[in-house]
């Protein structure tokens, strides 16, 4: 029987788009978090749980730093300070060919403040050459003093073995604070509208994106709403995207309904994975003029 002696809880922080999401992902093992190119994707903390041996590490996901500008925007940041003050450990992601501006450096002052150790992961290394990189490590380097600096790429899985030892070595004597099937805190409805929303993402241009909320409506898996020409045990999803214009609605609709046909049939085949099981989605498309500034929205939305 393995003793559960050491735990660690690490909070991944950064800025928009320097992949956070997919490096949670990969260290997890499991799809927990909606991906895309788009900044901001991330808009609460997802916790991730992995055991290895007698070591429970406890990943806290966080919205990319950015200068807030809107309710939402504000909650976001509320949700990375709240995960950097329940950290014992930091994982500063940065995207290493990326470049680097203000934004870093006020990052690194906050950090400073924090006096917590952090590792600075140098994140899509697939993406640049060793001599870049070196430039890269070596600018970072004077901004602040990293505990470990980790040359990784989150999405091809490259060089995560030497980052799980460091973690192993630093994590501290200790009770788990989760039992051993628990590896998120996420429940599968609200996963459900985050993997419906990274096709949004994922489909759309413009500001679309960035003005777009999904609810699950109808969630049914039995009884007399269960649609009849379903087989047994799957699960009927009615989910609403909420947008904040109508010409935000028509973009999302697309032509004849082309561009919500495709998100919801690139939606459904992600929640059948998710699930595990047959799954029917329906989407439909509402306005809600400046929903990210109203706070009963955002609660509702559970942001």
């Amino acid at each position: 029987m393995v003793e559960h002696s050491k735990r660690l809880t690490l909070a991944l922080v950064g800025l928009p788009n320097a992949g956070k999401s997919t490096l949670l992902n990969a260290l997890v093992g499991e799809k927990l978090a909606a991906v895309s190119q788009t900044p901001q994707t991330t808009r609460s903390r997802i916790l991730g749980v992995v055991n290895r041996g007698g070591t429970q590490l406890v990943f806290l996901d966080t919205p990319g730093v950015h200068e807030p500008q809107h309710a939402l925007n504000h909650r976001m940041m509320a949700q990375v300070d709240g995960a950097l003050q329940d950290a014992e450990l930091l994982l500063w992601v940065v995207d290493a060919d990326g470049f680097l501006g203000d934004g870093e450096k006020a990052l690194a002052k906050r950090l400073k403040t924090l006096k917590l150790p952090v590792y600075l992961i140098l994140n899509k290394i697939d993406l640049l050459s060793k001599g870049r990189l070196l430039e890269t490590m070596v600018r970072y380097k004077d901004l602040l003093e990293f505990s470990e600096i980790v040359p990784l790429s989150a999405k091809a899985g490259t060089n995560l073995e030497p980052l799980w030892a460091l973690l192993e070595r630093d994590a501290q004597a200790g009770d788990w604070a989760f039992d051993d099937a628990t590896f998120t805190d996420q429940n599968e409805r609200g996963m459900a509208a985050e993997f419906i929303r990274e096709k949004v993402l994922r489909k759309t241009r413009e500001e679309v994106p960035h003005v777009t909320a999904v609810e699950i409506e109808r969630w049914i898996e039995e009884g007399e709403d269960y649609p009849e020409d379903m087989d047994p045990g799957g699960v009927f999803i009615a989910a609403l995207i909420l947008v904040e214009k109508s010409n935000h609605r028509r973009i999302l609709l697309g032509s004849q309904g082309a561009m919500i046909k495709d998100i919801r049939q690139s939606a459904q085949r992600e929640l059948k994975k998710l699930l595990q099981r047959q799954v029917r989605l329906e989407l439909y498309v509402k306005v809600e003029e400046d929903w990210r500034n109203r706070p009963e929205q955002l609660d509702r939305l559970r942001l």
